[in-house]
């Protein structure tokens, strides 16, 4: 069959259905919308996941144009099946705003990429220009056009669009904005937060607060920035987070869909591979996939990599490691491990408070995409408390890569790690263990080792290390003869030597040796090395790590 387009970096719903790209039919969250949202719906989800298209979908749905132009673009899609559709279709004005490419270094540099989003949106609706406006509203108009309007004026804009449009068409518009976080993100990073908050505060609760003249608002972010600071007086809105089970499914991918995309593209015999990478995000009580990343693999032929976590910076994710809590590191490294965390979740959040409780560390890391919630329960004090697990292999490499990334900033640089990996793949184990013990020395200001599982510590520091040997398969913690392997090493090629590494703190009563024998005959008897001998490996080497402080010592199996 003759395959489709994939739409790859495609965000306007009509470009997509005019020039026949690859679509998964979503068009069932315009029911959800009318039948499941409020007067104004917020909906937060990670980046990537299909927000700006879903709004432009939405966009094209309910605009009312001559000759209802855009009807053919919904023939055949799951909507036309709802019983209201004709009541619904092509009947109201619609305001779309995206704020997503808004970013500046200054207040004034964001400022005037919205001023341009607002002239672009003005020019969409220029005909209103042949009203009969009042002399004020049509200077207003022009100035924005013209891109001359202050910041008064762009903080009402929305409002006064929706009420020239409410006057034109007879019917009130619907209002999308997009992204609308994205310049608190940014104003957070350079320094003008609390400006861009009163900015952002005006923006929107003129128009969305107790405004008559709109029909609906939608609105999409990653997170829910704290009602105190820009939600404050919108009571009427409706906050659908990737906790609830409303419109759970109309971001992201289903595993059905996936299904039915890999084999479309003939990739179905990867499906438990592209599940490993991909999947594993859960909204409400749905497990959905990474949509960029599902289509980025078909796109690249097959090649499993992460293509979403390089879509955006991890600069703030690597602040709040970096200088959160100790509890933060050490549950990053359970979590790498995968073992499990608990923790109440905090859904409305203000940037200069993220570093203030874990909780709302781990909240900003959920909300972005970082990790998944399951098994809500309430706590002692009546808040809801999540499981919180890493969703998959791709985002796996995000905290790698951030642990790496502390080695590599410290003072042992990235040549001595090439050379203690080399010497690990030379069997040359006395070299490594210099160099290992070099790392532990200088790098694990970075880590608290004194807590009760110091064990986890080493393990995480350990695999971190480890994640730059591209040409092997590192995994950890995972059932193996009769208990778990703490390090395994498969190279990806399924050939030459396999490694399996068994981690023992020295206990004060026992010496170095002692401890060393033990976690070899640990491995031995726990028959570690099953699954890799399942696999057809005979080469496999057997070594032991017992730390204490800052010392390392390693010994292989004669």
């Amino acid at each position: 069959m003759d395959r489709k387009k994939l739409p790859i970096g495609i965000s306007d719903y009509k470009e997509l259905i005019d020039e026949d790209y690859y679509y998964v039919d979503k068009t069932d969250f315009i029911r959800q919308i009318i039948e499941e949202g409020s007067k104004i719906t917020l909906l937060p989800r990670p980046r990537r996941f299909g927000k700006t298209l879903n709004l432009s979908t939405l966009r094209y749905f309910f605009e009312r144009t001559e000759g209802n132009v855009y009807r053919p673009l919904f023939n055949g899609k799951n909507i036309e099946q709802w019983k209201d559709f004709d009541k619904y279709q092509g009947k109201y004005p619609v305001i779309l705003v995206t704020l997503k490419d808004c970013k500046g270094d200054t207040f004034e540099a964001t400022l005037s990429q919205i001023k341009i989003q607002m002239q672009q949106e003005f020019a969409r609706h220029r005909y209103l220009l042949d009203d009969e406006l009042s002399e004020l509203d049509r200077l207003w108009f022009n100035q924005i056009l013209m891109l001359q309007a202050d910041e008064v004026m762009i903080q009402n804009s929305l409002l006064f669009l929706s009420g020239l449009l409410a006057t034109h068409w007879g019917m009130p518009p619907l209002v999308l904005l997009d992204e609308y976080d994205t310049p608190i993100h940014v104003a957070f990073d350079k320094g003008y937060y609390d400006r861009m908050i009163g900015f952002m505060r005006n923006f929107m609760s003129l128009v969305f607060k107790d405004n008559t003249d709109i029909f609906r608002g939608v609105i999409t972010g990653i997170l829910q920035v704290s009602k105190e600071s820009i939600f404050s007086g919108l009571n009427n809105i409706d906050v659908d987070t990737i906790l609830e089970l409303p419109m759970c499914t109309s971001f992201g991918f289903t595993q059905e869909e996936t299904d039915q995309m890999l084999t479309d593209y003939s990739f179905g015999g990867q499906k438990d591979e592209v599940k490993n990478w991909y999947n594993g995000y859960l909204f409400g009580d749905q497990t959905v996939y990474n949509p960029w990343s599902v289509l980025s693999f078909i796109n690249k032929g097959g090649v499993l990599a992460p293509y979403w976590v390089n879509t955006g910076s991890d600069v703030l994710l690597r602040h709040l490691l970096a200088d959160g809590p100790s509890q933060i590191r050490m549950g990053v490294e359970s979590l790498i491990q995968g073992e499990p965390i608990r923790s109440v979740i905090n859904d409305k959040l203000a940037f200069p408070d993220l570093l203030a409780e874990t909780t709302n560390i781990w909240s900003f890391m959920l909300f972005s995409g970082y990790l998944k919630a399951s098994d809500p329960a309430k706590n002692s004090d009546d808040l809801m408390e999540y499981t919180l697990q890493v969703p998959n292999r791709e985002v796996r490499t995000v905290f790698f890569t951030i642990i790496r990334s502390w080695i590599n900033n410290g003072p042992v640089k990235n040549d001595r790690l090439e050379l203690m990996l080399q010497a690990l793949r030379a069997g040359d184990i006395e070299y490594f263990e210099e160099l290992l013990n070099d790392f532990v020395v200088n790098t694990f200001s970075y880590y608290d080792t004194n807590g009760r599982e110091p064990e986890k510590v080493y393990q995480a520091f350990l695999l971190g290390l480890l994640a730059g040997m591209s040409d092997y398969e590192v995994s950890s913690n995972r059932e193996s003869g009769f208990g778990r392997y703490d390090i395994l090493l498969r190279p990806k090629d399924g050939k030459g030597q396999a490694v399996i590494m068994e981690l023992k703190r020295l206990r004060p009563t026992e010496t170095v040796e002692k401890a060393l024998s033990s976690a070899l005959q640990q491995i031995e008897d726990k028959q570690y090395d099953a699954v890799l001998r399942q696999d057809g490996f005979t080469d496999i080497l057997k070594m032991a790590i017992t730390f204490d402080g800052k010392r390392v010592w390693v010994k292989i199996a004669g």
